[in-house]
């Protein structure tokens, strides 16, 4: 059986979580670069026609969507389950990767991080501020509703590490990084203490992607 392919640049939180899910499961894969503005590229938009990362591949099974590539990971290989069997804890595992991609990436990743971290250090670019201002109410928002549908479980939604702990936690690591989201954080002790909970795990340590 050939080792699963993930396309994509390693500092992308979408590329990492996929990375994470396999790292979870003990399953050695393969990293194919995809250099930033490369997903726009003939290459990679037979991978994936709407440029995006990840794309994946195992098998010569070819598939993108980031929660479509997780399930898989979750439900192709052995090892221990990153899905509850319960079936409130596997819907709330599942508002909380809707929650992440609805309305946490747009305002975090995609509005914050873009502007303060990729636009200056990839394209030589000014953070628009005011993109940044607009984006951090509905952030704030993600990271209260997080925290209070975590309550007092050690993770996210359930007893144990599940796909909404390895989608949530690329983007709350880069966010806590950066002004923006370090104070914010600051305002949740329990999502603080599940970052680093996270953030000890043999899966991240095996797949740290490098600093920016």
């Amino acid at each position: 059986m050939a080792h699963p392919i993930v396309y994509g640049p390693a500092g992308s939180s979408y590329v990492w979580s996929v990375r994470l899910a396999l790292a979870e499961k003990g399953v050695t894969h393969i990293l194919a670069e995809v250099p930033f503005g490369a997903h726009r590229d003939a290459p990679h938009l037979a991978r994936h026609p709407f440029a995006k990362v990840p794309a994946f591949e195992h098998d010569e099974f070819a598939l993108y969507e980031t929660q479509a590539i997780l399930r898989y990971i979750d439900e192709a290989f052995a090892g221990t389950p990153l899905q509850p069997e319960g079936v409130q804890e596997f819907a709330r595992m599942n508002q909380i990767i809707g929650i992440i991609d609805a309305y946490g990436w747009p305002s975090i990743g995609g509005a914050i991080l873009f502007n303060r971290v990729l636009l200056p250090r990839l394209r030589g670019g000014t953070p628009d501020e005011a993109a940044i201002a607009a984006a951090l109410p509905r952030a704030r928002v993600v990271l209260a509703e997080l925290d209070r549908l975590m309550a007092d479980q050690p993770f996210l939604a359930h007893e144990h590490v599940s796909l909404a702990d390895l989608l949530a936690f690329p983007l709350l690591h880069y966010f806590a990084k950066v002004p923006e989201g370090a104070a914010p954080l600051a305002e949740h002790p329990r999502l603080q203490a599940w970052l680093g909970r996270i953030d000890a795990r043999q899966s991240v340590a095996v797949t740290r992607p490098p600093p920016f």
